[in-house]
């Protein structure tokens, strides 16, 4: 592979491109990281770089997260990755197609979603599976090029199976019989990067960087502003500052991973924005998810060879860390590290 081509991140991604290409295929924010990842890695000779994915945990705290099968090495495909503390991380769903993404969400309840979205020339698929009991994957919505079917930028889905998703600023909903409608908002929003239901059975609304809350009336109450600092003090590269994923607890505080800036963060019920962990360099966020009270959380960094081994190039590996109840942190899983 030459110096100008790159695995193109997402959720889930397997497809090579060129610089000319990428300002056209990139539809998702990660794509700026993308971008920066493929000036960054080029002087290896062979760039590289994984696609970065969310975290959700289910009902029987089986942790699941998206990234890339296999993790390391020459040819990659979308995956989700399933592991629970007595076994090892397994790859549980991969993309039969290329390229794509798969991203994950989860219902109140604990039932996970997986959607997977395509791009082929112009076009744009999506479509949605669900996890079902005891084990397996089901189709919810067929892949469909029809964005006002279903779209893939930030989606959620409620205990009764309706599903939430929004195209740039606007919302919608699916109901389980397969119609859609629009959901009127009454906040001026620039872009829905990110949506989830709280355990308090409300919709949680990221807007760039200001979080909202939608009422049971329907509107939109304020949360917090200024989430995404404006030169954050542990950026990990020009470019990287972006907020990837929101998961709401029990008590209503929200919890968001804050990849341009290596923490969580964490906002109260009342507004009140603190620092829940600190991912440490050379450690970011990408995924969060919160159960029974820990914090899990989805982090990646680039390890690169000793500098000796000059040609071996970097790669991007995962690891997952939870946050207890107590205050500690205990690593859960980490690609590479010995017991």
């Amino acid at each position: 592979m030459s110096p100008d081509s790159m695995l193109l991140p997402g959720s889930k991604t397997r497809r090579w491109i060129n610089r000319s290409q990428l300002a056209v295929l990139c539809w998702f924010p990660r794509c700026a990281i993308a971008a920066l990842l493929l000036l960054h890695l080029s002087v290896s000779g062979k760039a590289h770089a994984h696609p970065w994915g969310g975290l959700v945990v289910d009902r029987h705290e089986r942790i699941f997260f998206t990234f890339v099968c296999p993790m390391v090495g020459e040819q990659h495909a979308a995956c989700v990755w399933e592991f629970d503390p007595d076994r090892p991380p397994r790859a549980a769903l991969e993309s039969a197609s290329s390229p794509s993404d798969i991203v994950l969400a989860r219902s109140p309840g604990g039932t996970v979603y997986a959607a997977e979205r395509l791009a082929a020339g112009a076009t744009h698929q999506a479509g949605l599976w669900r996890l079902a009991t005891p084990g397996g994957w089901s189709a919810v919505i067929p892949m469909t090029s029809d964005p006002r079917v279903f779209h893939v930028q930030a989606y959620a889905v409620d205990d009764s199976g309706n599903l939430y998703f929004a195209r740039d600023a606007r919302l919608f909903m699916r109901a389980p019989n397969g119609s859609v409608s629009s959901v009127q908002i009454d906040a001026p929003l620039d872009r829905i990067d990110a949506l989830v239901w709280g355990q308090d059975r409300k919709l949680y609304l990221l807007d760039r960087g200001r979080l909202y809350v939608r009422q049971p009336d329907g509107r939109l109450r304020t949360r917090a502003t200024g989430l995404k600092q404006e030169d954050p003090e542990h950026l990990p590269f020009s470019g990287a500052n972006i907020l990837f994923d929101l998961a709401v607890d029990e008590d209503g505080a929200a919890y968001l991973a804050y990849y341009g800036n290596r923490r969580v963060l964490r906002v109260s019920p009342s507004g009140k924005v603190t620092t829940a962990l600190d991912a440490q360099a050379p450690w970011s966020p990408h995924g969060v998810d919160v159960h029974d009270g820990s914090v899990y959380v989805l982090e990646s960094t680039i390890r690169r060879a000793a500098w000796w081994r000059f040609w071996q190039r970097p790669e991007i590996v995962p690891r997952v860390r939870a946050l207890r109840p107590d205050g500690s942190v205990t690593t859960l899983f980490e690609y590479g590290a010995t017991e």
